[in-house]
C-alpha cells in the first residue's frame, strides 16, 4: 500500500466512536430507516425479479466488505489471525449470504432471521467499536451489522418468510453447534472470537451477564428469551390476519 495512502483519513486511526454518541446514533437511525423504508418501497413498487436483484446486491456488498476489511488489514501489515479472522456470527453470515440467500431459501432466513434479530442487533446497539467515520473499520462494522439487519428485514417483508416455534428450535440447536466449534477455535488459536473466552474490553450487555464463565450461560438464556421476543410480532401479525380474513372475503 503507497504510503501516502495511509495519511487519508479512510485508513488513519482515530478513536472518534462512542457509544450512542452522535455517530452511533446516526448509524442506528440509518440501519432502522433502510431497513423498513428499502423494504416496504421494493415490495409495493418492484417486480419480483427486481426485488431478487437487491437481495442479491445486499449480500453481494456485505461479503465484500467483510472480505475487503482483511485484505486492507493484510496489506497494512496490521491483520491478528486472532481477532481478524471472519468467525465471529456476523461475519460468518455475511460471508456466506451469497451462497445461502442468492436463491431465497426460508430453510436458511428462518434460522438467519432468529441469529440477526437476537444477536446482530445486539452489535448494532452496543458496538465493539473505537474507529470512527470514516475510518474503514467504522465503514466495514456497520455496512455489515447494519446490513445484515436492513437484510433480514427484506427478506421477511419482500421475500414473504415467515419464521415459526419450529424454526426458533432450530435455530437455536444450530447455534449451539457454532459456540461448540468456536470455543474449540478459540482454544486453538488462543483467541476470543465471540467473545467465548471472556468479555470484550469495552460495554455491553454482557456486562450484566455476571462474571465468567457464568456469563456464557446466563448468554445462553438470554439468547432463546430474544428468539421468542423476536418471532411474537410475526405471531401476532399472523393472528390478525387470520382474523381479518372472513372480512376480506366478504
Amino acid at each position: 500500500m503507497p504510503p501516502n495512502a495511509l495519511e487519508s483519513p479512510f485508513f488513519r486511526p482515530n478513536t472518534d466512536f462512542q457509544l450512542f454518541g452522535n455517530q452511533h446514533l446516526v448509524m442506528i437511525a440509518l440501519t432502522l430507516g433502510l431497513a423498513f423504508g428499502i423494504s416496504f418501497l421494493v415490495k409495493n413498487r418492484l417486480s419480483k425479479p427486481q426485488q431478487l436483484s437487491i437481495g442479491r446486491a445486499m449480500t453481494l456488498v456485505m461479503a465484500v466488505a467483510v472480505i475487503g476489511w482483511i485484505g486492507i488489514r493484510m496489506a497494512m501489515w496490521e491483520f491478528d489471525y486472532k481477532t481478524d479472522l471472519p468467525f465471529d456470527i456476523c461475519n460468518i453470515v455475511a460471508l456466506s449470504l451469497p451462497f445461502l440467500m442468492w436463491q431465497p431459501n426460508p430453510r436458511i432466513h428462518e434460522v438467519l432471521y432468529f441469529w440477526i434479530f437476537a444477536g446482530t442487533m445486539q452489535a448494532v446497539l452496543t458496538p465493539h467499536l473505537f474507529e470512527g467515520f470514516p475510518h474503514f473499520t467504522f465503514v466495514k462494522y456497520w455496512t455489515v451489522h447494519g446490513g445484515l439487519v436492513v437484510f433480514a428485514v427484506y427478506a421477511t417483508v419482500v421475500y414473504g418468510i415467515r419464521p415459526t416455534w419450529k424454526s426458533l428450535w432450530r435455530s437455536f440447536i444450530l447455534l449451539q453447534v457454532y459456540v461448540a466449534a468456536l470455543f474449540c477455535i478459540n482454544l486453538v488459536l488462543d483467541s476470543n472470537y465471540a467473545y467465548l473466552m471472556r468479555k470484550p474490553p469495552v460495554a455491553s450487555a454482557l456486562d450484566y451477564l455476571g462474571d465468567y464463565p457464568w456469563y456464557l450461560v446466563s448468554s445462553e438464556v438470554v439468547a432463546l428469551v430474544m428468539f421468542v421476543m423476536v418471532l411474537l410480532p410475526l405471531l401476532f401479525k399472523k393472528k390478525d390476519n387470520c382474523r381479518q380474513s372472513p372480512t376480506s372475503v366478504k
